[in-house]
């Protein structure tokens, strides 16, 4: 027998999800911080003719669990938007940005992309660069002129006649080594089971427990996701917990917390 009552936090350890239709784990968060379980409930107050409080009636529970994951990570925000990450493979590659600064040197007519683009007919500008800002503009033709440049399928830019210095070039790739996430302004968060795993230690012993706080039914609030975009800002986020509507009349529990020695 484990008759517990006051018990010490260690620590959050990690939060799952997994489909309600079919059990598969859709997410993993590992870096918690700041992790706060709050339950809400409406109160109606019931008054007498001279509007004394007699009592007040609680409906309605409702219970949220928030935190930041201490890293930005790509599956939470794809939970988040209501999508899915795309990984890129042989089969599959993802369609990628990226620019160049390709230096032109006196002599030189030719300076090769470091990838071959995907479509180069959206390459239709290419800048120099003076001083680290942009110059003269320059655009694709058939042939190269003073103001004109050609691009070959290869990459390959013929660059402007008598043109020596910097060129910034911007142009899409395609790769198989890259992971995507796609935020669509049709789509939201779905909901799933919530099991957040924790440590507890007993107060006179310091011993180690397992904990659990289970939820059979939660849903990521997409109400305001914000991702700081620095290499110290984390990644905040909120499941608000629900009772399950179409449970069996009198299973309406919203989570329970387990823990246990094993």
């Amino acid at each position: 027998m484990l008759n517990l009552n006051e018990v010490v936090l260690d620590r959050v350890r990690f939060a799952t999800t997994h489909s309600l239709t079919t059990g598969q784990l859709q997410l993993r968060i590992t870096q918690i911080e700041d992790p706060s379980l709050t339950c809400t409930a409406d109160g109606e107050e019931v008054t007498d003719a001279l509007g004394s409080t007699i009592t007040t009636i609680y409906r309605a529970k409702k219970a949220t669990f928030t935190g930041s994951n201490s890293l930005i990570s790509l599956d939470l925000v794809a939970a988040q938007y209501g999508s899915e990450k795309e990984v890129a493979d042989d089969d599959t590659p993802i369609t990628d940005y990226t620019s160049e600064i390709l230096t032109v040197s006196e002599g030189d007519t030719t300076v090769t992309l470091a990838h071959t683009p995907a479509d180069t007919s959206e390459i239709v500008y290419i800048y120099s660069l003076v001083n680290k800002g942009i110059g003269e503009e320059f655009t694709a033709a058939a042939t190269a002129s003073e103001t004109e440049f050609v691009i070959a399928d290869d990459g390959t830019i013929t660059v402007p006649t008598d043109f020596t210095g910097k060129l910034f070039v911007e142009y899409t790739y395609e790769t198989t080594r890259a992971s995507k996430v796609t935020n669509y302004a049709s789509e939201f968060p779905t909901s799933s089971d919530l099991i957040i795993y924790c440590y507890f230690r007993d107060v006179c012993t310091d011993e180690l427990y397992s904990g659990k706080i289970i939820s059979k039914k939660a849903k990521l609030n997409p109400e305001s996701i914000e991702l700081t975009l620095t290499s110290t800002g984390k990644h905040p986020f909120e499941f608000t917990i629900e009772n399950d509507y179409c449970t069996e009349e009198g299973d309406d529990e919203l989570f329970f917390i387990i823990v246990s020695e094993e």
